[in-house]
């Protein structure tokens, strides 16, 4: 006796199965003006071809959904990494879609099943970002991505106020597509803030949306600031004078044993006159409220 064997569409579709030709992830857009009054859907592929896929249909948990969804567009794919679907109809909101194409190579049709996800989260995961102050004018920044999906690159940008940012410089990815560890570096020349700076990464992607980094702080520049303690040694009354004053110094008197003595601050004048010590000798500390550094000399007290 012949058996006979029937197929499923579903089965057929499978069986021509291409994952490398799916979508790494959608986006969609409703109402944005890309499509008129109807809506739009972006397919990120993993590379641009240059006749792109037809949709067939859409499933949303298992539904087709009832969509009337027009020829592609892949004239934005080559410059920012994705195949404009235009469509009209209903499309439930989803975390993920299982997607029918159609694509023809060489002449030849061939059936395409895939689950694509969304694709609105950041385009990068950023697992680690460090500055470094290196010298008077040197910051280095150096970071990690554990994750790439479709990115173009990343813009460095610096504050000297954490709120106000300007672009200093631009680092292209190494691979728009990667789920393996990626190490950036990145060396700015041209600080020599007197106070703390601010660095942050704004992480693009091909169609130019973006995520941003959590900002990093960095040391001021060390530069020139000093501090005389005359007369030295003493008779009990010294004064304390700062030849570069860049910002607010603490200014902090402690005996040989460490024990605080006096402690001022200097915002608007440079110099403070110490009176009344006794015979003994001590350490003249001075702190910028800003940028952090210290520097520490000797006084004698002889009277």
């Amino acid at each position: 006796m012949e058996k006979k064997f029937t197929l499923s569409a579903g089965l057929i579709l499978l069986a021509f199965f291409s994952f490398s030709q799916c979508p790494n992830f959608f986006k969609r857009n409703n109402g944005n003006g890309t499509c008129g009054a109807q809506s739009e859907i972006r397919m990120y592929f993993p590379t641009c071809v240059s006749n792109p896929p037809v949709i067939d249909s859409i499933y949303v948990n298992n539904v087709k959904a009832d969509l009337a969804i027009n020829a592609p567009d892949g004239s934005k794919c080559a410059g920012k990494g994705y195949v404009s679907y235009c469509f009209s109809g209903n499309l439930p909101t989803a975390s993920s879609l299982h997607i029918f194409f159609t694509t023809t190579v060489s002449g030849t049709e061939t059936h395409i099943s895939c689950f694509v996800p969304e694709g609105n989260v950041a385009p990068v995961v950023l697992s680690n970002f460090e500055t470094q102050r290196n010298g008077s004018n040197t910051v280095n920044l150096t970071w990690k991505t554990e994750q790439e999906v479709n990115a173009k690159g990343f813009e460095i940008q610096r504050s000297l106020n954490n709120s106000s940012f300007e672009t200093i410089g631009f680092v292209p990815s190494k691979n728009s597509n990667s789920s393996i560890s990626q190490f950036y570096s990145f060396t700015d020349n041209s600080n020599s803030s007197k106070g703390v700076s601010f660095y942050r990464i704004k992480m693009i992607d091909k169609d130019n949306s973006y995520a941003l980094s959590l900002a990093k702080s960095v040391k001021a520049s060390a530069g020139t600031t000093d501090f005389t303690v005359f007369p030295n040694p003493s008779s009990g009354n010294t004064k304390i004078t700062v030849t570069d004053l860049n910002g607010p110094i603490d200014v902090m008197i402690l005996d040989n044993s460490g024990r605080l003595i006096k402690q001022t601050t200097l915002v608007n004048k440079n110099a403070i006159e110490i009176s009344n010590l006794q015979k003994g000798g001590y350490f003249i500390k001075i702190t910028g409220k800003e940028s952090g550094s210290s520097l520490t000399k000797k006084l004698s007290v002889i009277n």
